[in-house]
């Protein structure tokens, strides 16, 4: 009986948490020793809309925040690198500028529709903070009018699956 209400209380937070957006991105953590790490990302297209109408995502940022990562190093691989400019800038601790991982879809690609998602995009970083890096703030951009469509925190990858797998969990139990 408690496993079932830690599960319906997973689920009703995760459901609160993505019920209103439009798009996630999840990550994985890679350790090379010592400070040096790695994210990858997932980003996925949950149905994001501009001006209403259905939109795919062509461009977005991550941001690392200053004085707890230094030395970005774009590592996203080929095929993906070359459908997508990838670019970083770095966090600026004296000025308190985060840096960022920027990716913007190429003329000829089309992005990532609703319903679709992309993994690969990934950064190698130092972590300058406590223990092991966590979830970052990111936002999804217009290419066209540079506005934000949308914003979130990224999302460790095995709670991605944890979430989906207990949501299968919960209907067929129903």
């Amino acid at each position: 009986m408690r496993a079932l209400q830690l599960s319906i209380m997973v689920s009703f937070l995760a459901i609160s948490t993505f019920a209103g957006s439009m798009t996630w991105i999840s990550y994985e953590a890679r350790n090379f020793g010592g400070s040096q790490w790695e994210y990858t990302y997932e980003v996925a297209n949950t149905g994001l809309l501009i001006n209403g109408q259905p939109a795919a995502i062509k461009e977005f940022t991550v941001w690392f925040d200053a004085g707890l990562y230094s030395n970005l190093v774009v590592t996203t691989a080929a095929p993906l690198s070359n459908a997508w400019d990838v670019i970083v800038w770095q966090p600026e601790p004296v000025l308190h500028d985060d840096g960022g991982y920027d990716a913007l879809a190429e003329l000829t690609n089309p992005g990532i529709a609703a319903g679709q998602s992309v993994k690969g995009f990934s950064v190698k970083f130092n972590w300058l903070g406590q223990g092991t890096p966590g979830s970052q703030r990111y936002e999804i951009i217009n290419p066209v009018t540079f506005q934000t469509i949308d914003a979130g925190e990224t999302i460790p990858e095995p709670v991605t699956m944890l979430l989906l797998g207990l949501g299968g969990l919960l209907i067929r139990r129903k």
